[in-house]
Order: C-alpha cells, then structure tokens, then sequence
C-alpha cells in the first residue's frame, strides 16, 4: 500500500503527534529546556494542523463530486490516488453516478431535441410564452401563419394584429376563437385555442393557431351542396302546377276542336284573352325555372378535373389575347406578371381557365366607373412551393359585409348579375385541392387569389 495509503498515513501521523506530545510534557518546563519545550510545542500545533488538513483533503473529493451535480459538469473524472480500496471503491461509485447522471442529461437532451423537432414540423402553429407576455417556444408554422421571422414578446404582434395579441393575453383557458389574418392581399381564418400550465411553480400559457381556411370551404360547400339538392327538388315540384295549367289549357283547346269540327272554331273574346294569359303565364315562369334550375344544377355538377401540367405563362399569354378587344374598348391596362420561370400548375386547364375568365370580367366591370383602369394578374411560387394566381383591380373595392358573402351561390352586387359566378370559381378551386379568396379595401381595389 505505501505511504500514499491513507490509513498508514493517519496512524503515523498520529503516534507522531502522540510522541511529541509525551516528549513535550516529559520536558517539565524546565528553564534550561525551554527553548525546546517552546520548539516542541510549535511542532505540536503544525502537526495537528497539518492532520486536519490531511483529513480535510479527503473531504474535497467528496464537495467536488457535490459540486459537479449542482453545476451540472459531468466531465468530472475521478482516479484513484493509491489511498487504499475503501478510497478506490468510493471514487469508483463517484465516477458511476457521474456516468449515471451524464447518460440521464444526454437522454433527455435527445428526447427534448426530439420534441422540439416534432414541434417545429407539425402543421399546427405552437407558441407557449410567459403572464407576462415573453415568448418562450415559437415553431416554424406559428412563424409562417403570424408572418414573423422572430418573437421574443406577444406585444410585438401589435403593429401586424392587435386583435391576435389581446386574444393571445386575454383569451379564457380552455376556449377557442375564429380570427382573420392578413397575409398580403389575403385574409386568412385561424382558429386560436389557449390552456394555462404551470411549470416549476411559474405560469404559461400554450397557444395553438390553425389555419381552418380549407376547412372552413369543405364545409361550407358541403352544406351548399345539400341545399341545392333541396331546392333542386323543391323547384321542380314547382313546375307540377304549370304542367297542370298547360295541360288544362291543351284540354280547353281540345274540347272546341271537338265541339266544332269545322274548318272554323269560333272563340269569345274574352276566353282567347284568358287563354293567351295563361300560355304567356306558363311560358314566363317555365323560362325563369328552367334558367334556376340549370344555374342550380350548374353548381351541383361540377365536372371532375382532369388534370395535367401545363404551363401558367401560355395559358395567361392566351386569356390575354381572348380578352384584347374587350380591354381595348373599354380602355383597361392589363398588366401580365410571372415572376417564376417556366411556372406550371397540374389542373384542368379549362376548368381554371373558366375561374379566370370569371375573375377578370369581375375585374372589367368593378373598373368600369374609374378614370384609370388598371388589371394586373401576377403568377408565381409561394414559399410552400405552391402555385398561386392572383387577379387584382383597382376598382371601388367590396364593403366588409359583402366580402362575407361573396361566394355564397346566388349573392351578387350586380344588378344583372346571377351570383352564380364565384360559387361556382370556388368550387373548381375546392375540386382541385386548392383555394379560392378575396381581399379589398374600399376605394383602393380588390384582389382574388387561387391557391394551388
């Protein structure tokens, strides 16, 4: 073991001490010994002092070893320094719980990175953040549906959406809200959700934001569905009581032409007149059900798309010829943007030819009444890497009340407008896995946008 062992070392220590001690005394304090009676007493307390350090060293491992689990620094290795085996297996059962704790920190650092890697993908935007408003965890959709590159506090959300960052403070736990946000010359629906979490004795809030857009259309057109099937119905039993008119009148007709076999069929006055009203009363309301019902059927029927690629930029080059005359004549700037490079889009390319069209006369007459006219339609690739076609006017603008409604089948702000045009633009939209919407400001323009 040496004279490194620990115990050795002690115990020669202390029959040192001891034996300076005995020597010490055994000197009586006699006056011509008292220059070494002094000396042996000095070598007295060095030694006990240089004991309690000796001890004291052994503790140091020990509050090193504390130390490296208070601080966390599990690069602490300890050796043995020959002490003996009750020190070797001691410092052995430090270096295992060192190793211990270092495989507990690198297990949770992998599952916290895990997470966090799972919470920056999910589609679904998670914010959790402090009472107080600081910004704690912010993943990549939150960024993209709030348009911030960075957050550090709700607070900054204020000059882009104050009505998100009160929601965001004030909200109840546990309840949700619809909210529109602004992207671009877009307003999208989100769905905010809160709860409130305690974590080491300090409060946060978890905020989830969803984009509920397509959701929102799915169900809408669902139920738009179903109510023309309704109506479809309900209108053609409509038409039961003018077949009965038109089958009476065809019988009236049928009776005098038996009653007078003649050549000649002789006819008051007064019964041609109820006869010509009821004709001209069977064909004006068979006219106007017959256009309802075509315009209903119209929205039910939608064809399914087939699709293929095509190029953006010939199919606009092409609507841009069909509408030249048209533009010319009414004096309208029509401006073509396809900022991405051979852009193109897998569709129908008829049936999204038809939504623009649509777009564009809407477009012609909502600039009708501006001295300057201005169209712009803009193609390019989002940074989703999706396709999006927008057509934007500087027209009057749609009131807020009217923006609601505008793709509810049958709504229009023309007087000889059918209200049939965008319902049906936004249901080839939905077909195609896409979205169809609008944004205006009033006397500034309006912008409809298609999604791919």
């Amino acid at each position: 073991m040496g004279f490194k062992n620990f115990r050795f070392q002690v115990i020669v220590r202390v029959l040192l001490l001891v034996l300076t001690v005995f020597l010490f005394f055994q000197l009586d304090f006699k006056s011509t010994l008292f220059a070494t009676q002094v000396a042996l007493g000095i070598l007295i307390v060095v030694q006990t002092i240089a004991l309690i350090l000796f001890i004291e060293r052994t503790t140091e491992r020990l509050i090193k070893f504390l130390n490296t689990i208070k601080y966390d620094d599990f690069s602490e290795v300890f050796s043995s320094r020959g002490e003996g085996e009750v020190f070797d297996e001691l410092y052995e059962r430090y270096n295992e719980v060192i190793r211990k704790f270092r495989d507990i920190r690198s297990e949770k650092e992998a599952t916290t990175q895990y997470f966090q890697t799972v919470v920056q993908h999910i589609g679904i935007g998670i914010l959790t953040f402090k009472k107080n408003g600081e910004i704690q965890l912010i993943n990549n959709a939150a960024k993209r549906l709030l348009q911030v590159p960075s957050l550090t506090h709700v607070e900054q959300l204020r000059a882009e959406s104050s009505q998100i960052a009160e929601q965001l403070l004030k909200l109840a736990p546990g309840q949700s809200i619809v909210l529109h946000l602004k992207h671009g010359k877009e307003r999208v629906p989100v769905s905010l959700f809160v709860v409130d979490l305690v974590m080491r004795g300090e409060d946060f809030r978890l905020a989830s934001i969803q984009n509920i857009q397509r959701e929102l259309e799915e169900k809408e057109m669902e139920a738009w569905q179903n109510l023309i099937r309704v109506l479809t119905h309900e209108i053609m039993n409509s038409v039961t009581p003018i077949s009965s008119l038109a089958g009476s009148v065809a019988a009236d007709i049928q009776d005098y032409l038996e009653a007078q076999p003649n050549g000649q069929i002789l006819l008051q006055r007064e019964e041609t007149e109820d006869m010509g009203m009821a004709l001209q009363t069977i064909e004006r309301r068979s006219q106007g059900l017959v256009r309802f019902v075509h315009d209903f059927r119209s929205l039910a029927r939608v064809p399914v798309p087939k699709k293929q690629l095509f190029s953006v930029s010939d199919m606009l080059k092409q609507l841009q010829t069909l509408f030249q005359e048209e533009l010319t004549h009414e004096h309208i700037q029509f401006q073509v943007d396809c900022r991405t490079t051979g852009l193109q889009v897998l569709a129908d390319r008829e049936l999204i030819e038809q939504v623009l069209i649509n777009l564009i006369k809407n477009a012609i007459h909502a600039v009708a009444d501006k001295p300057t006219k201005v169209i712009q339609v803009e193609a390019y690739s989002d940074p989703d890497s999706r396709v999006v076609l927008q057509v934007t006017d500087n027209g009057s603008g749609i009131a807020e009340e009217a923006l609601e409604q505008i793709f509810l089948p049958f709504y229009t702000t023309k007087p000889t407008g059918t209200g049939i045009g965008l319902s049906l633009s936004k249901q080839i939209m939905r077909l195609h896995k896409g979205t169809l919407t609008v944004s205006s400001e009033l006397g500034q323009g309006t912008t409809f946008t298609m999604r791919f």
